[in-house]
């Protein structure tokens, strides 16, 4: 990931423990830091129904605490996974699940913060 800083790569890092811990995860989808879009179609993806669980998220032109923001909405969705919430595929837009993972994704944000304000350096 030559496009992240060593420094960058270490906060993400450390962010994606803290809230694996924090949503009592059993395991870690692997996450893909992209440069660029390419087969994404927003800004992150993780897709539940293949066997391999991955999150994309693209880092291209995006301040760090804002690729941090999309790997946790994703790893709320991992969660929601785990517990047996993602039957169907959620919509898009609104509704239970993803108001969920917005919600949480934002909190872990802050929580994360408290202990390190340069997340917002750029």
């Amino acid at each position: 990931m030559g496009f992240l800083s060593d420094e960058q790569i270490v906060k993400l890092t450390d962010f994606i423990k803290f809230v694996k811990n924090e949503l009592g995860l059993k395991t870690t989808p692997k996450v893909v830091v992209q440069n660029g879009r390419k087969d994404l179609k927003t800004t992150a993806n993780y897709d539940y129904t293949k066997d391999e669980k991955i999150i994309k998220v693209n880092a291209k032109n995006r301040m760090l605490v804002d690729v941090m923001r999309s790997v946790a909405h994703e790893l709320v969705h991992h969660k929601q996974y785990e517990d047996g919430r993602l039957g169907v595929k959620p919509p898009d837009i609104g509704g239970e699940i993803e108001d969920e993972a917005n919600a949480k994704a934002g909190q872990f944000i802050k929580m994360f913060a408290k202990g390190d304000q340069t997340i917002y350096d750029e």
